[in-house]
């Protein structure tokens, strides 16, 4: 089984069956928009409460943390979703959970497109969106009509849509989220032996206060640093740095030096800012979108700002064989969890992503194309 298939499916990757309906599109577009494709991909995420691990066992948090979260499809975050420009999706939501969920896609206009409203315990509702502008966009619960919205987010119902500019370059693709937990039982860092023997949960008043615990990657704090330090060595993640030492680098996001990377970006916060920056790299900031093409708002910048409840799509190309870090450069986050190695080698083959980190390309989903809808 080749690896992009292996990625694919341990991401829960929802890029799905196709059906072909007549264009219907003939009214002219603003430049942000495209005209529609014919094609409509079918995606359903499952709601739920669970408990998952927010922080592998180290000395940060001996003994690692758990943590009572909210999740689309029993991650957090919630998978990819992709789709091309103009094209139609068809999304079902089904709430196996215990409370009231909801969906909000900031890739759709319109409360018929970006919104399914509340979906009760059992229940499952269908709508649909219309794919109009590229870019990478957030989703989220919206909880009860936006009551406890702030709640769902900071618990992990959150994840990202793609959508495929009709011009976009072929390049390797990522998918990275971070997101902010406010635990209540979270002793803070270098808390000792004082590992909670329950999970928490979210924490109000840490949350009002603007205090939160962790800042995830992909869901887990130091999810992707093995360690820092090259004197005083502090692990991070020691199942990581142990893989890295046998010459695994499965969870490791690898890249040929010089080729094209594109990476979707996206911040739920639900409070913090994320200063995205490559270190020893640069990048090309692609936000907005023109007829057929991503924005071009920065060229090779340092530093990009993304503001929570965005996302952004973001171009890179490693020059030479090392190791890169990908990180939020307010040092508070990056000590919090918010970081990722990137290692430029040679070796690096298409579809040799991080588990759940893999993004169907453009290519990818027109070669694809299924009567039924396929749960990946």
């Amino acid at each position: 089984m080749n690896k992009a298939l292996i990625a694919g499916l341990a991401a829960g990757v929802l890029v799905v069956g196709l059906i072909f309906s007549p264009l219907f599109n003939v009214l002219p577009l603003s430049t942000a928009q495209a005209d529609h494709s014919g094609v409509t991909r079918h995606v359903t995420l499952i709601a739920d409460e669970m408990e998952v691990q927010v922080a592998p066992n180290n000395a940060l948090h001996p003994g690692g943390l758990m943590y009572n979260a909210m999740v689309f499809n029993g991650t957090i975050p919630g998978p990819v979703v992709a789709v091309n420009q103009g094209d139609t999706l068809e999304i079902t939501l089904t709430n196996e959970g215990d409370v009231i969920h909801s969906l909000d896609f900031h890739a759709g206009i319109g409360p018929s497109n970006a919104l399914s409203g509340n979906v009760a315990p059992g229940e499952t509702k269908t709508w649909t969106l219309q794919a109009e502008t590229a870019g990478a966009f957030l989703y989220h619960c919206g909880a009860d009509g936006l009551n406890g919205v702030w709640e769902h987010i900071a618990n992990g119902m959150y994840g990202g849509i793609v959508v495929h500019a009709m011009k976009e370059k072929p390049a390797k693709e990522f998918y990275v989220v971070f997101g902010e937990i406010y635990n209540s039982e979270d002793a803070g860092l270098f808390a000792g032996d004082a590992t909670p023997e329950t999970a928490g949960s979210f924490d109000l008043t840490k949350f009002a206060t603007e205090m939160p615990d962790l800042h995830l990657t992909n869901g887990m704090a130091h999810k992707y640093v093995p360690a820092v330090g090259a004197v005083s060595q502090l692990p991070l993640n020691p199942d990581l740095l142990a893989e890295m030492q046998a010459g695994n680098l499965e969870n490791f996001f690898l890249v040929k030096p010089g080729e094209l990377t594109r990476w979707y970006i996206v911040n739920p916060g639900p409070n913090d800012y994320v200063a995205f920056h490559f270190i020893a790299g640069m990048m090309d900031v692609r936000d907005g979108s023109v007829r057929g093409n991503y924005g071009a708002v920065d060229r090779q910048d340092e530093t990009w700002t993304i503001p929570p409840g965005s996302a952004t799509v973001i171009e890179a190309t490693f020059p030479e064989e090392g190791i890169y870090v990908g990180v939020d450069h307010n040092m508070n986050h990056v000590v919090r969890g918010a970081a990722f190695a990137v290692v430029a080698t040679e070796g690096a083959a298409e579809g040799d992503n991080p588990p759940g980190t893999w993004v169907p390309s453009k290519a990818w989903l027109n070669e694809n194309t299924h009567d039924e809808e396929d749960h990946m």
